[in-house]
């Protein structure tokens, strides 16, 4: 396989924002998360807009998942690596 990642979308790929949030309806002694990380997401054509949450947990296993499969990883174009 060659060193550029096969998309299955073809779209530039852009950064995202990982926005810390706080556990708003925690229960007390409770051993939820007092905060996620949000991003919001849509498909490669624009549409199905959502949010997601992670715990840093789930995040730190997304690094790893990545940095052990960089040929698996998206290119940036050089414009929008620019303006991140």
């Amino acid at each position: 396989m060659s060193e550029r990642a096969q998309q299955i979308d073809k779209v530039r790929v852009k950064a995202g924002r990982l926005i810390r949030v706080v556990n708003t309806q925690k229960p007390k002694l409770s051993s939820a998360n007092a905060q996620y990380y949000a991003v919001w997401v849509e498909d490669a054509d624009g549409g199905n807009e959502r949010c997601l949450l992670f715990t840093d947990k789930q995040i730190e296993a997304a690094a790893t998942r990545a940095s052990r499969n960089p040929e698996d990883l998206p290119k940036k174009g050089k414009l929008v690596d620019m303006f991140d």
